[in-house]
């Protein structure tokens, strides 16, 4: 998410995270939330985390997690994050990750649903973590309810007729 200064986003070179500008009201700087999710467009079944950064440990966190919570063998499409690519990632028996291609965003249906939680948790400046988590929270409830939903979202045509 980004920092926020009122209404507007501050901008900074490509890159480069702009530097977090203190509330009037705190004294802390501000905490980053990121979202991992895992989606099966076919089936409308979302699996996500709410974590504290990208780092490598934070994303094997979040795989164990979703292995832990599979029935069967199943593929996890990622893009190119410096997470999403690290050699110290471990697996099990039921999870293998493919990368997509890069700058190709329109083949990875988790990033139509991030294109919808965007229109709800934009331009929003959240008093501590909790905020975001709750925010989070309410903004994916559709989805999680809503098989239906998540498949008409992120179900592509093209994926309809891949093998499985």
């Amino acid at each position: 998410m980004k920092c926020v200064s009122g209404r507007a986003p501050i901008w900074d070179e490509c890159g480069r995270r702009p530097p977090c500008v203190r509330r009037e009201r705190s004294a802390s700087a501000c905490e980053y939330g990121y979202l991992s999710v895992a989606i099966n467009p076919l089936r409308g079944e979302i699996f996500l985390l709410l974590l504290p950064d990208m780092r490598v440990e934070s994303f094997q966190a979040f795989l164990t997690e979703f292995e832990d919570s599979l029935s069967d063998s199943t593929t996890l499409i990622t893009d190119g994050a410096a997470a999403h690519c690290s050699s110290r990632l471990k697996f099990g028996g039921r999870l293998q990750m493919e990368r997509i291609p890069p700058y190709s965003p329109e083949l990875n249906p988790v990033e139509r649903f991030f294109k919808e939680l965007r229109k709800e948790l934009k331009n929003r400046v959240f008093d501590s973590y909790e905020q975001v988590e709750a925010a989070v929270i309410e903004a994916v409830k559709p989805y999680l309810n809503d098989k239906e939903k998540v498949k008409q979202l992120t179900c592509y045509g093209w994926l309809q007729n891949a093998p499985t």
